[in-house]
Parts: C-alpha cells; sequence; structure tokens
C-alpha cells in the first residue's frame, strides 16, 4: 500500500502513521509523511526515514511547499492507495473561536480557511495524478461535525464552522470531478471526535471522559471507516463510527 499523511509530525498524524505502520505486511509498501519542519517533529524521530518511509516538508500556509511534496511523492510512486490530511486550526496565537460577531477577525477568518480548506484541496490539486488512474483509492481528510450547517444549534465559532463547512463542500467538489477518472476512488471528509490534542485542549472541561479519545484509538477507528469506505460513499462526510453526518 502507498500511503501518504499529511501533518505526520504529531497528534492523530503521527498516530495514523504509526497504525499504518503496523498494518503493512511485505516489502511492497510506501509511507509518504509531512511535516512543517520534519527534523524538529517527534514524527521523524519515531519513524525516521528509510527505504519505505519518505518525509516530506510541507506548510498548508504555504501552497508551493503542497505543489512540491506531489512533485517529490511522484519520484517514489505512480498512484497513491490512501491519502490522509489531518491539520486543523480552531484556536493558536494568531487565531480564537469567537463568540459573537463582534470578535470577528478578517485575517483571523483567512487564516482558519487557508489551513481548514485551502490546504486539503490544494493537496488534492497536487496529488491529482497519482489518485485519478482507476485504481482503488481513499482520500481522506479530517473535519468537524460543527462543520455541518444542519448540526449548528449553539452559533459561536464563526470563522472554524465556515472553513470545515467550506472543506465539506470543496472535497465534495473534488469527489465528483476524481470520478470522471476513477471510478474507484473514494473522497470522503472525517470526523474524528474529541481527541486530545493541543487543537481541543482549551474545550476539554465539558467533554465526558468516554468522549475524549487519545489520537491512537481515533486512529483506529477512523483506519477502520476508510477501510470499509468505496466508491459509492464518495463525497460523503463520515464520525469516527462510520456513521453520516449531514452536511
Amino acid at each position: 500500500m502507498k500511503i501518504f499523511i499529511q501533518g505526520a509530525g504529531r497528534g492523530i498524524g503521527l498516530a495514523f502513521a504509526k497504525h499504518a505502520l503496523a498494518s503493512q505486511q511485505g516489502d511492497d509498501w510506501h509511507m509518504f509523511l509531512t511535516a512543517r519542519i520534519p527534523e524538529d517533529s517527534d514524527g521523524y524521530k519515531q519513524l525516521p526515514p528509510s527505504a519505505n518511509i519518505t518525509w516530506i516538508a510541507m506548510d498548508y500556509l504555504d501552497p508551493d511547499s503542497i505543489t512540491k511534496a506531489g512533485i517529490e511523492a511522484a519520484k517514489h510512486t505512480n498512484q497513491l492507495d490512501r491519502v490522509i490530511s489531518v491539520a486543523g486550526v480552531l484556536r493558536d496565537p494568531k487565531i480564537s473561536p469567537e463568540k459573537r460577531i463582534a470578535d470577528l477577525d478578517s485575517a483571523a477568518m483567512l487564516y482558519a480557511y487557508q489551513i481548514n480548506a485551502m490546504g486539503p484541496v490544494l493537496l488534492g490539486k497536487a496529488l491529482w495524478p497519482l489518485i485519478k488512474s482507476e485504481h482503488p483509492t481513499v482520500f481522506a481528510s479530517l473535519s468537524a461535525r460543527v462543520g455541518s450547517i444542519s448540526d449548528n444549534r449553539l452559533g459561536g465559532w464563526y470563522a472554524y464552522r465556515a472553513s470545515k463547512a467550506a472543506q465539506n463542500q470543496l472535497l465534495r467538489t473534488m469527489s465528483i470531478e476524481l470520478a470522471r477518472y476513477n471510478p474507484y476512488a473514494c473522497v470522503a471528509t472525517l470526523h474524528p471526535g474529541t481527541v486530545d490534542t493541543a487543537l481541543s485542549k482549551p474545550f476539554q472541561a465539558h467533554v465526558p471522559a468516554d468522549k475524549l479519545f487519545t489520537a491512537a484509538h481515533s486512529a483506529e477507528c477512523l483506519w477502520r471507516v476508510m477501510d470499509g469506505l468505496g466508491p459509492d460513499d464518495s463525497g460523503g462526510f463520515f464520525a469516527y463510527d462510520g456513521a453520516p453526518i449531514d452536511y
């Protein structure tokens, strides 16, 4: 299996890489793992480069690096069987989830859109030659239930909700185009649940203990979901338990 995992330097991306590694048999497999600065990441230290593992520097805020990542992967293979994009931003020094409309900031909103929405679909563009040939492939991007417009009953979190909704729409649109070239492909957005990572840390106080997942558990659940996805599911939005989520 040829696997591409964006954001494998830490958190759930690293958990996906470890799960993928444990699933491989024989020598006919390769993993492409990305981080903004691979050498500085935990993932690079724990899964160092080898004959079967290639690390690539890539940052969703740098479109040129996404293009270069696609070129680098194409040097090693002519097709990918699974692509996983995990990046998402809710809160960091540049952005904080808004509680009311007065909190909106155009620069912060654009920043969220670049990472949450533009990044995954630009990765699809960069890897297009490796997923459009006729072969079974799954292109999965981690979204969030709060990106569902029909499920929005609490309001707030304007930029995060909107950028995740845009991500769902962009990947849905990509799925329709990809099906014209590769009828065996599936493009899906996935909700990982509340995972104990830096993204969710400030918001875990009211999460029930049985609903706060480790990165390893969430990755295992989502890997099982991806294993069960096929062309008929392409364009869908699914939770960690495989249940579909309305857009």
